[in-house]
């Protein structure tokens, strides 16, 4: 089964390639990062010598790194001189933690899953433990890992039902792969039965919580800088939607029309997933006689009149969340769209009021913990987008209840942060 994934992973990366090559045509950096694909210039050979016996952490991109930085901290504060080196899978990942987590002395996109690759790095490195974010399973890695008795530990574990679904095609060779993971800490009952349902050894399953609650509580509670962007807000109500996705943009802004007529204090912000989309997002922001007011091109101290409908499109890094504290209400993207939607605890925790489409099949557990709070309302297409945002924009008040309420079904809820650190603690302690 290992040859058969080897060649698919081979022959599917061949496949692959004009894709590739089209997305840096137009925006994209893959190719600027080549050579830590294929294993090299990740780690000097001087560096490597002071790595041995590191904490390796391997997040998946952007969000997946900022739900490790708060992990990585404590573990630092509690073990300051054990190296830790962090591998993504993104360029935005990577450059994400580069901004956010000073601890990792290393930072590197992970290669390819091939063995050799694999093989190679793990014994330059020779990590006293490997921790992995949320849902990146790579088979060679944690093969490669087992066979030089490097524990691998899944934390903040996830699996949707659709993900399962599909694993379970593979079930025999998954059964393999998890045999290779030490311990298991998930989110959830549900995610930890779908981890057993797939081979996981039930008694190296642990139900510890989502950390990403945790981290967001304590960012909100921090008091928020004074942001370039704050005198957006200023005489205006902002509908913000994330993360956005091809097919979403056009709609939003057939919605954003009508709403206009009736507020014409609303600024709409459009934030798309892949900042490669700017150019086409703004094309369709003029094509439907909005005007277009980009954030790399704000400099502090200007306004935006709302004579005519006007259309922020958000084309920096790392400035989303900034937005979804000013706003007044938030949608969450890759949901009208069967994308699988993105993770709605970032307009939650600043008590806005949030909506997002029927395709939430990669985050099942968060839409579900604030529609049962009425923290947040699901909506199936365009009409019902337009009558609920209608309905809370003429009904401020209601907003502000379900904004309330998503933030006190997340303080519900937290705690994992402690108690991943704790499950951690004996295997540091004796690695």
């Amino acid at each position: 089964m290992y040859g058969l994934y080897t060649l698919l992973l081979v022959f599917g990366g061949l496949a692959l390639l004009p894709s590739l090559l089209w997305r840096c045509m137009h925006g994209a950096t893959y190719h600027h990062d080549l050579a830590e694909r294929l294993g090299y210039r990740m780690v000097p050979a001087a560096l490597a010598q002071t790595m041995r016996g590191c904490l390796w952490f391997h997040a998946a991109s952007v969000g997946e790194v900022q739900g490790l930085q708060p992990i990585m901290t404590r573990l630092h504060a509690s073990h300051p001189t054990t190296p830790m080196v962090l591998s993504t899978f993104t360029p935005a990942g990577k450059q994400t933690a580069q901004r956010l987590i000073p601890e990792a002395s290393a930072i590197f996109l992970l290669p390819l899953d091939l063995p050799w690759l694999l093989r190679r790095l793990l014994k330059r490195l020779q990590p006293r433990l490997v921790l992995v974010q949320e849902t990146e399973i790579w088979p060679h890695f944690f093969r490669a890992a087992a066979r030089q008795h490097v524990p691998v530990v899944l934390v903040n574990g996830r699996l949707s039902p659709r993900s399962c679904r599909h694993y379970s095609w593979i079930r025999p060779f998954m059964r393999r792969v998890l045999a290779d993971v030490t311990l298991l800490l998930v989110q959830s009952e549900d995610v930890a039965r779908r981890f057993v349902y797939l081979g996981a050894d039930e008694t190296r399953v642990q139900i510890t919580g989502n950390t990403n609650i945790d981290r967001a509580l304590l960012h909100a509670v921090q008091p928020p800088p004074t942001h370039v962007l704050a005198p957006l807000a200023a005489g205006k109500r902002l509908l913000v939607a994330g993360s956005t996705h091809a097919g979403e943009e056009a709609l939003f802004l057939s919605v954003y029309r009508r709403l206009h007529v009736d507020t014409p204090d609303l600024l709409l912000v459009l934030a798309p997933r892949h900042l490669e989309r700017v150019e086409a997002v703004a094309r369709q922001v003029q094509a439907q006689g909005c005007r277009v007011v980009r954030r790399s091109q704000w400099q502090p101290g200007h306004t935006v009149e709302l004579i005519e409908p006007t259309v922020l499109i958000l084309d920096t890094m790392g400035e989303l969340a900034t937005l979804y504290s000013l706003c007044s209400i938030a949608f969450v993207g890759g949901s009208l769209v069967p994308i699988g939607g993105h993770n709605a605890l970032e307009p939650a925790v600043f008590a806005k009021p949030v909506l997002f489409g029927p395709h939430m099949f990669h985050f099942p557990d968060m839409a579900a913990l604030l529609l049962r709070a009425g923290g947040a309302i699901q909506v199936d297409g365009k009409e019902t987008l337009y009558q609920h945002l209608a309905d809370l924009l003429a009904h401020p008040e209601v907003g502000q209840r379900m904004g309330q309420r998503a933030l006190a079904a997340l303080a519900a809820n937290q705690g994992a942060l402690a108690r991943t650190c704790q499950a951690l603690e004996p295997w540091l302690s004796t690695a």
